[in-house]
């Protein structure tokens, strides 16, 4: 699977040739989902969800990192009127979204972005390219949970962790370069 970062490419990733493109997401005090990794800012003007919604769906998947919990249903709820349930990933750090997810939403595709676990009720580890680790790879394994990486834009890396067979998902902001190394293994 080829996740395509959506940070520096909305909306020049949407036809990137990835399976899917991943957006960090916050709520406004108004209450609106925007693109935002950081902390919201009052001097900044933000992407909204519907935006990318818009643009997105039926084009490519999107993979929703969640950066704040307690809005996890009606956040999925709404991006599930726009893209199918295949086509919709959301990823958190926090177990307690993860569970709240499955619980409503089986059908969704739910990622703890961690370094390490002990037990998930997660479908994937999703983990930062330093983490990916002998030991947090046969961990997974082990649990029969898939492994995604992120954000790994280095040819090199990015070759080794393609060829090691043991990740699942690859997230990069540069998929031209995924997409050769996929190609080259069909």
């Amino acid at each position: 699977m080829l996740i395509v970062s959506a940070h520096d490419g909305y909306p020049r990733h949407l036809n990137s040739g990835a399976d899917f493109i991943e957006v960090d997401v916050r709520r406004t005090e108004e209450g609106v989902v925007v693109i935002a990794h950081d902390v919201l800012r009052p001097d900044r003007n933000y992407v909204s969800l519907d935006k990318v919604l818009e643009a997105a769906c039926g084009k490519i998947g999107i993979q929703i990192d969640l950066k704040e919990s307690g809005y996890e249903a009606e956040l999925i709820n709404h991006a599930l009127k726009k893209c199918a349930p295949n086509k919709v990933v959301v990823t958190t750090p926090d177990y307690e979204s993860i569970r709240r997810i499955k619980a409503q939403f089986p059908e969704i595709l739910a990622g703890l972005t961690r370094r390490h676990v002990e037990q998930t009720d997660a479908d994937f580890l999703c983990l930062d390219q330093q983490y990916v680790t002998n030991e947090a790879l046969s961990f997974c394994e082990q649990n029969n949970i898939d492994v995604w990486v992120w954000t790994v834009d280095d040819r090199s890396l990015m070759r080794r962790l393609v060829a090691s067979g043991r990740i699942q998902g690859l997230i990069t902001n540069r998929p031209d370069r995924a997409l050769k190394l996929r190609s080259a293994r069909s």
